[in-house]
């Protein structure tokens, strides 16, 4: 007895009514025959309608309902998972219904969740400053973020699958993460990639499974290509002032042993030593008011007394005081100023500096009879001063360096003519704190041809 009603409990009562209602029906029609009151025909004829009546009572109740919950089943399973069962009343077919629907419903709202997280890890990725690089354990990339693709000129779908060495061509970087897979350990290492951009990047990869099966690998970019530079330009910088200053200070230090030892009881010797340590003096002397101008002018904080100034009225007055060392070399200075030259925004003696400087550069490279020119005029709605020459000259590979601070075509001739390789590096901070910029021309044993522009009084860049 327990044995059946735990089948009828597992199959339901409705198909055990059914098929015991059709057995009475059958049973009952096997009688009246039996009696002779339906002849075979008429009884054959009634077992037909009574199974098509019981057929046709079966799938309406079972068979289409549940090809319509076949048929939304699919659809959930495609993804449609706003698409629900309409729920049949109390029987088997209904709680089948109710499941899928409830699953469908928890499936939603897992990929509702999912969404959501994704989400907010694309915002994450989106909006960090480094590089973020996931890697499988075959060495096909998951993902790279916004920064890398723009670091290394690619795309997501273009590079998700892809050997990693086949998006970014950096077998060091293959490296790292390939051994961060094989150790289960995080990695931080510094590397330089050269493709497509030559650039320095300090790198963390830590596995996202430490265990015997090895999992994916996340790569951590972070580019350090400027504050390497930087670097670079401080240690160069400090060696560049130790060796100036080293320099005339190593003279001055010779020349007062000389003396000490003995030199100084010929006065004529001593005379002449006492006129070089003067000379080096005036070279330091000149270094460190330079050395003191640039940091002012490479100081961002550093306010700009800006007023209108007549251009044409301050070339002519800072050729009218450099004139007299330009005469003691035998050189013609002229000036070729419109009579209309607009006026500019700026510092007047910030920008005497900037005249001051080129054309004291111009002096120092151009030979005994030579010519300077300083020319002034409009071109496409700027300012721009020409400071011309007819000196030696620069070579094309020099040109692009010519505003590095120390830097020297000719460091003996520079040197001899108390030059400290620091005017032309102010020139090009204080022209672009006034918003403009410098160019250069020149020509081997032709002369060279030094200008800034400016932007007009009114004008915004």
């Amino acid at each position: 007895m327990t044995i059946i009603v735990r089948v009828l409990r597992n199959i339901g009562w409705r198909p055990v009514a059914s098929y015991f209602f059709m057995f009475l029906v059958f049973i009952g029609l096997a009688q009246l025959h039996t009696l002779g009151w339906l002849n075979l025909l008429v009884f054959m004829l009634l077992a037909f309608l009574c199974t098509f009546l019981l057929a046709w009572i079966m799938y309406s109740s079972l068979i289409n309902p549940l090809q319509e919950v076949s048929t939304i089943a699919r659809e959930i399973a495609d993804g449609n998972l706003e698409h629900y069962i309409p729920v049949s009343p109390q029987n088997e077919i209904g709680d089948l219904a109710r499941s899928i629907n409830f699953l469908a419903r928890t499936l939603k709202t897992t990929q509702d969740d999912l969404n959501t997280e994704r989400g907010r890890v694309q915002a994450l990725l989106g909006g960090m400053s480094d590089g973020v690089i996931i890697m499988d354990n075959w060495g096909r990339v998951i993902l790279v973020n916004q920064v890398v693709e723009r670091l290394f000129r690619i795309t997501m779908p273009a590079s998700k699958g892809k050997n990693i060495v086949r998006v970014i061509r950096d077998y060091e970087l293959e490296k790292l993460l390939h051994d961060s897979l094989e150790t289960g350990k995080s990695i931080k290492k510094q590397i330089q990639v050269l493709t497509p951009d030559r650039r320095v990047f300090r790198v963390y990869v830590t596995p996202t499974n430490t265990g015997e099966d090895r999992g994916e690998v996340v790569a951590l970019l972070r580019n350090i290509t400027d504050r390497k530079m930087l670097e670079e330009m401080r240690s160069e910088f400090v060696a560049n002032v130790s060796h100036e200053l080293r320099t005339p200070l190593t003279s001055v230090r010779g020349f007062v042993e000389t003396l000490l030892d003995g030199a100084l009881e010929e006065p004529e010797t001593a005379r002449k030593f006492l006129e070089i340590i003067n000379k080096e003096t005036e070279r330091l002397t000149k270094l460190l008011d330079e050395l003191l101008s640039l940091s002012r002018y490479e100081d961002k904080s550093n306010v700009i007394n800006m007023e209108s100034i007549d251009i044409s009225d301050l070339i002519k007055r800072t050729v009218a005081i450099i004139s007299p060392r330009a005469l003691e070399k035998n050189l013609a200075i002229t000036t070729d100023l419109p009579a209309d030259l607009p006026a500019v925004q700026g510092d007047p003696d910030m920008l005497r500096q900037v005249l001051i400087n080129l054309i004291d550069n111009a002096i120092n490279y151009t030979m005994p009879g030579g010519a300077i020119c300083v020319a002034a005029g409009i071109e496409q709605g700027e300012l721009k001063v020409d400071v011309k020459d007819t000196g030696v000259g620069i070579s094309p590979e020099h040109i692009s360096r010519l505003f590095v601070r120390f830097y020297r075509v000719d460091k003996a001739r520079s040197r001899e003519l108390g030059g400290t390789g620091l005017g032309l590096s102010i020139v090009k901070h204080i022209v672009e704190a006034h918003n403009g910029r410098v160019q250069v021309e020149s020509k081997v044993g032709k002369g060279s041809t030094f200008s800034f522009i400016l932007p007009l009084a009114g004008q915004k860049r």
